[in-house]
């Protein structure tokens, strides 16, 4: 009888072992061959796939930092061959629940990412855009440049940038 219990408990905790899998998506790195700065390890997002209710999505790009990153900035764009649409600008030091891991604990970013240290950055309620072509999402963490600040097109330099296809579902594709 226990046997039975035993066998019916991993049934059903077995596929929630696979959960987490479900919401990464396969990325790129947008300079095609990576980034001094560091390196992405996994990027999420939430839903997956996303269906044609959903306004928003969340994205979680999680990483290590081989050089420090300073008063960072991650931009989230929706980008095509005709079309680059900003769908948000957020502050590492106001990001939900950003992480820097340091000897296996998660701590709160003082809005920079230390260098030698692996960092979790949620993305919430991230507008999901419908561009009529091929598109990808965009992330980029990007650092303050103290000579060119009064500009915002110059006002950052760009320290890393993934890019990714957001999986939609099939009734979305078919309702665009």
């Amino acid at each position: 009888m226990a046997t039975s219990y035993i066998q019916l408990l991993l049934l059903v905790l077995a596929p929630l072992l696979f959960l987490p899998a479900l919401y990464a998506v396969d990325f790129g790195y947008c300079n095609k061959n990576g980034y001094d700065y560091g390196n992405f390890s996994r990027v999420e997002i939430s839903p997956n796939p996303v269906g044609p209710e959903d306004n928003y999505l969340d994205i979680t790009v999680s990483g290590y930092a081989s050089k420090q990153m300073n008063n960072v900035t991650i931009e989230v764009h929706a980008k095509s061959n005709e079309t680059n649409d900003l769908l948000g600008v957020f502050y590492i030091c106001k990001v939900g629940n950003a992480c820097v891991i340091k000897s296996g604990l998660c701590f709160s970013p003082e809005c920079a990412i230390e260098a030698g240290t692996k960092f979790v950055l949620p993305i919430p309620k991230v507008p999901v855009d419908d561009l009529e072509d091929d598109f990808k999402y965009v992330v980029s963490l990007l650092e303050d440049d103290p000579v060119n600040s009064s500009d915002y097109d110059e006002k950052f330099i760009e320290r890393m940038c993934v890019n990714f296809v957001v999986p939609m579902s099939d009734s979305t594709l078919e309702s665009a």
